[in-house]
């Protein structure tokens, strides 16, 4: 089902523990929506945790360097930067036909998840993440910026 920023927050506003999947040979916005909504979604007093198929390049360790991990069961699962389930590598083993909500900005997305949260016309999925944040009511702060300054940077080339 597709849906809109404020119905998204409401979602996560709802839920505590939640698995963020990123993309296998994951890039900046992927890894930088991920990030970002990992850092408000633990501002909001909740537990968040990514998950990447792949290894995270070192040069993305400035996104996590100073995020504690957290080891938790999660309730809620989401997808970031993710066009269809095939894109989660081995994640799709564990994960596939279980994803709560996708947020993305790829036209060609299948809808696999049960909420959609869906624009097309941004260049980067940090745009979206953005404006999630903000519904949720969160002040973005250095790390946060860092997060979705990359995923922008990244994926509109500059």
């Amino acid at each position: 089902m597709k849906i809109n920023v404020e119905k998204c927050a409401g979602l996560l506003k709802k839920e505590d523990c939640f698995a963020i999947l990123c993309h296998a040979h994951p890039d900046g916005d992927t890894l930088g929506s991920g990030y970002a909504l990992l850092r408000a979604l633990q501002k909001l007093g909740k537990q968040a945790k990514l998950i990447c198929d792949d290894p995270i390049p070192t040069k993305y360790e400035y996104l996590y360097d100073d995020i504690e991990v957290q080891e938790f069961d999660e309730k809620y699962v989401i997808a970031v930067d993710v066009a269809t389930e095939n894109l989660l590598g081995g994640l799709q083993n564990t994960y596939g036909g279980k994803i709560d909500l996708c947020i993305d900005h790829h036209g060609t997305n299948t809808d696999y998840a049960k909420y959609l949260l869906l624009n097309a016309d941004a260049a980067a999925n940090c745009e979206i993440i953005l404006k999630v944040i903000k519904a949720l009511g969160i002040d973005i702060d250095k790390k946060m910026a860092d997060c979705l300054y990359t995923g922008i940077t990244t994926d509109t080339g500059c």
